[in-house]
Order: C-alpha cells, then sequence, then structure tokens
C-alpha cells in the first residue's frame, strides 16, 4: 500500500494542490498550471516504469470515451476555424486536464496520502481566504467593475485569482465541503468551531466579490446541502454552539458594506432572468389622473436618469449579459452543426456584432460570459453534446459513490464535491468558469482524488 510514500507522482500531487490555488502566475502561455502538470505527468510515466507506484481499479472508461469524443468533436470543428493558434491552446489545455484527471484517479494512493492531501489542499485555501480579506482590508489591487450603484464598497475581492467572478466560483466550489465537515463530520466541538470558522472565512470572501450570481447559487447550495443529508445536517445544526456561530456569521455578514442594497438586487437579477416579462414597475399604469409630471423640469428629468442609471434595480446590470448571451447563441445559430472552431469565438465576435448590429455593446471582442454557449457557438451541436456527457458521467459517479459510502466521511466528502461541482456548473451560466485555467485544474485535480478515495472508501476496512 505504501510503495508510492515517496513517488514523484505524490509530491508532484502535492504541490499542484498546495501551489494552484495559492499562486497566480502567468508570462506569456507560462504559468503554474503549465509548468506543474507535464512534470506530473513525466513523474507518472517515470514512476510507472520503475514500478514505484500502483494503479486502483477504479473504472474510468466511460471518462475515457467522454472526453474522447469531446476532443474528437473539437478536431472536427477546426474543419471551420479561421484562427488555428488558440484553436490549437484550448485543444492543449483540454487535453492537459484530462492526463491530469486520469492520473490522479487511477493512481493508488493510501489512506494517509489521501489525508495529507486534503490537508494540503485545505491549508493551500484558507491562505488565499485570509489574503482575501487582508485584501479587502488594505484595498490591495481591489476589481472596481460591476459594482454599479454600491456606495460603500470599496470594491471586490479577487485573491489570488484576480477576478472576482473566478475567485467566487472558487469559494462556492469549496464552501459546501467545509460545511459538511464543521456541521456535520466532526463531532467534537474545537474541531466544528474551527471548520466553521473557515466556512466563515470562505463565506465573507465570497460576500466580498461582490458577484450576485455567486450569492444565489451560495444560497440554493445551503439549501441543496439539507435535501441531501437531512438528517445528519440538521440534527447537528440545531446544536447551540453551532446555532451562535451561525447567527454571529449571519448578523457580521448583513451589515458589511453594501451586502443590503447587493443581495436586493441579486434578487431582482435572479427574478429578471426567471421571468423576464414580470416586471411590476415597468409599464404600470398611472390611475392618479395628477400631470404635474408634465411640469418637470430639464434638470429634475436629468436628476431622475441619473438616479435610474445607478439603480441597481433596473435592467443595467443584466442587459449587457444577456446581449452576450444572445451573441453566443447567433454565433451558434449560423454554425450549428460543427461551429466556428474551437478557440475562435474571441476572433469571430466581430464578425457576428456586424452581421446583427443590435448586438453591439461598443467593444471589438469580448467573452460570452456562458461557458455552454461558447462551447455550442465554437463546436456546434456536436460539441455540446460531448461536451456535456463527460458532465453526465461525472455526476453518475458522484451520486452512485454517494450511496456506496459506508461511514460518515466519504458521505461527506461525496455530497460536499457533488453541491460543490453543481455550483461550479452553474456558475458556468453567467461566465466562463470552465475556461479558465486555474480553476479547471483545481477542479479536475480535487475531483479525481476524491473519486478515487471515493471507491477505496466503499471498503469497510478502509477507515
Amino acid at each position: 500500500m505504501n510503495t508510492n510514500k515517496r513517488s514523484l507522482t505524490y509530491i508532484l500531487t502535492l504541490l499542484t494542490l498546495f501551489l494552484v490555488p495559492l499562486i497566480y502566475f502567468k508570462k506569456g502561455i507560462i504559468s503554474v498550471e503549465v509548468i506543474l502538470i507535464p512534470l506530473l505527468v513525466l513523474a507518472f510515466i517515470w514512476d510507472l516504469k520503475k514500478k514505484n507506484i500502483k494503479l486502483n481499479d477504479v473504472p474510468v472508461i466511460p471518462f475515457a470515451i467522454t472526453f474522447f469524443l469531446y476532443f474528437a468533436a473539437q478536431c472536427i470543428s477546426l474543419i471551420d476555424a479561421q484562427f488555428m493558434k488558440p484553436a490549437l491552446m484550448e485543444m492543449a489545455r483540454f487535453l492537459s486536464y484530462v492526463f491530469l484527471f486520469m492520473i490522479v484517479v487511477k493512481v493508488q494512493f493510501s489512506k494517509d496520502q489521501y489525508l495529507a492531501f486534503a490537508k494540503v489542499f485545505g491549508a493551500s485555501v484558507v491562505l488565499v481566504g485570509i489574503y482575501g480579506i487582508l485584501q479587502y482590508i488594505f484595498g490591495w489591487n481591489l476589481n472596481t467593475a460591476g459594482l454599479y450603484a454600491l456606495k460603500e464598497a470599496k470594491g471586490r475581492v479577487g485573491s489570488t485569482l484576480l477576478n472576482p467572478n473566478y475567485y467566487s466560483a472558487l469559494m462556492n466550489f469549496i464552501i459546501p465541503s467545509f460545511l459538511l465537515l464543521a456541521v456535520v463530520y466532526f463531532k467534537d466541538k474545537k474541531m466544528q468551531l474551527l471548520f466553521f470558522a473557515f466556512y466563515a472565512i470562505f463565506i465573507v470572501n465570497l460576500i466580498l466579490t461582490y458577484t450576485r450570481a455567486a450569492w444565489v447559487t451560495m444560497a440554493c447550495a445551503f439549501i441543496l446541502i439539507i435535501l441531501i443529508m437531512p438528517k445528519r445536517f440538521l440534527k447537528n445544526l440545531f446544536k447551540w454552539h453551532i446555532i451562535v456561530a451561525f447567527i454571529v456569521l449571519l448578523a457580521g455578514v448583513w451589515f458589511m458594506p453594501d451586502v443590503q442594497s447587493r443581495t436586493s438586487s441579486a434578487i431582482y437579477a435572479a427574478q429578471k432572468l426567471v421571468f423576464p416579462d414580470n416586471d411590476p414597475l415597468v409599464g404600470a399604469p398611472d390611475d392618479s389622473g395628477d400631470d404635474s409630471d408634465l411640469a418637470e423640469t430639464d434638470e429634475d428629468i436629468e436628476k431622475e436618469l441619473e438616479k435610474k442609471a445607478n439603480d441597481e434595480n433596473t435592467e443595467k446590470a443584466l442587459v449587457s449579459r444577456t446581449t452576450l448571451w444572445k451573441t453566443g447563441l447567433y454565433m451558434y445559430k449560423d454554425n450549428p452543426v460543427i461551429g466556428v472552431g474551437v478557440g475562435n469565438y474571441y476572433d469571430r465576435y466581430s464578425d457576428v456584432v456586424e452581421k446583427y448590429p443590435e448586438l453591439n455593446i461598443g467593444h471589438d471582442t469580448y467573452s460570452v460570459h456562458n461557458s455552454y454557449l461558447k462551447v455550442m457557438a465554437e463546436t456546434g451541436t456536436i460539441g455540446i453534446l460531448t461536451f456535456l456527457s463527460i458532465y453526465a458521467v461525472y455526476f453518475y459517479y458522484l451520486i452512485r459513490l454517494y450511496f456506496k459510502q459506508n461511514n460518515e466521511l466519504g458521505k461527506v466528502v461525496a455530497a460536499g464535491l457533488a453541491v460543490g461541482s453543481v455550483c461550479y456548473m452553474v456558475q458556468n451560466v453567467s461566465n466562463n468558469i470552465i475556461f479558465i485555467p486555474q480553476l479547471n485544474v483545481i477542479f479536475w485535480l480535487v475531483s479525481g482524488l476524491a473519486i478515487a478515495f471515493l471507491y477505496k472508501n466503499q471498503e469497510r476496512s478502509y477507515y
């Protein structure tokens, strides 16, 4: 079992888990993950050749098939690709995720090594969270885009991921697991409060990103946790020290800068996306019979327009995003079978805007802000179907593994990863999260290790 205790594969996996969340480094095409993943692949080949590691019995054929099918769809899309460099780079990134996942899910690690992985990754993300809070306190490189009418907030926290939207996706990916560890898994009061403190750090960071979609996702994730583990979760939730901890956290969060106005805006945004035509403030008749508004001066009108422009509860925050989604949809409709070519969305953006001027928002090129529309536009129907098949297999594995776990730890790991992954997929509706290398490396690395652990944890003698 311990033949790989000092294997290069084990060491490189630890380094990747610790460094990728913690360090943002990019020089041209060189980044932390671009350096570490090839080293991990070479280490795996070396250790396998020298018999320093063994492979486990996790069945990965379904994953291999779906990975291959999507890669084949990417290759087919090259027929219509006008720009080969971004296409080949995106395909190379995808293959790096595949190699990373397949290695960590197939190497036979010991239970002590899985514990080391968890400690190293946990330490890394806690440091990232602490840095995020310090970033806000001291105003280090805060992002000021997208704040709209917020009056109190100094800026938006991006921590080591720089972009607040991307950072919020990382927080939502890990928050469910830390909450379940604090409330469900640990029985000792001190350990519960310690992990609740970590959970609170991540919640504060998520709030400080001021990403409304992430706030809504976080709330839905909490409900999903209750639905998945009702007895285990609710039983411990109503212990006095946990209740007090939640009250302190919620009170502290509620009085953070602009949280109340941003929460109202988040609810409004969610309502408008679900019910776009159901706005009681728009088009409502005025039955008062008072014509005094007709006598407004130009100055009054100007003030009213300025007030409306600065009001978050208008469509200002939604128009550009929905327009970007329409751009991706139009690009797909014009190229429905194989798309415009993998990685070619940015370069083909201006063509679509020129053809459909109503989509112009004043930029030469812009992200579609939706991973699924990006895949549809770039690789067509073939691409989106094969792409979604990857995640269908992924969630099928997690659901099966959840019901096969024989202890509390296995249930918590499976449920935490499943809910965190749902959050990850949901946030891809409003951002291109799946195409951010730093995030995607974390997702596939943690998922691969967790799935391998859960398979081993099915054995009653394992823990």
